[in-house]
């Protein structure tokens, strides 16, 4: 079983996911450096925590998009087909 990220930890993320939607990737790393770039976060376990929260949140997004896109073109090829 997975833990559950506290509510600051999640709304930190996002914010920073609104704010700045093509910087972060699913590289931790970078995510990592980028986190304590925007914030003024001290802790580095919260930072840390805020950083893995990125890269899941970025993978959902990509995910996302690679279904819709699919969608899209099985769409378009349903409405040639006819």
């Amino acid at each position: 079983m997975g833990s559950i990220r506290q509510r600051h930890i999640k709304k930190a993320a996002k914010a920073l996911l609104h704010h700045y939607p093509d910087e972060f990737t699913t590289d931790f790393e970078t995510n990592k450096r980028l986190v304590e770039q925007y914030t003024d976060v001290k802790a580095k376990k919260a930072r840390n925590r805020i950083a893995g929260y990125l890269v899941r949140l970025v993978r959902i997004r990509m995910a996302d998009e690679l279904a819709e896109a699919q969608q899209g073109g099985e769409e378009v090829v349903g409405d040639m087909e006819m």
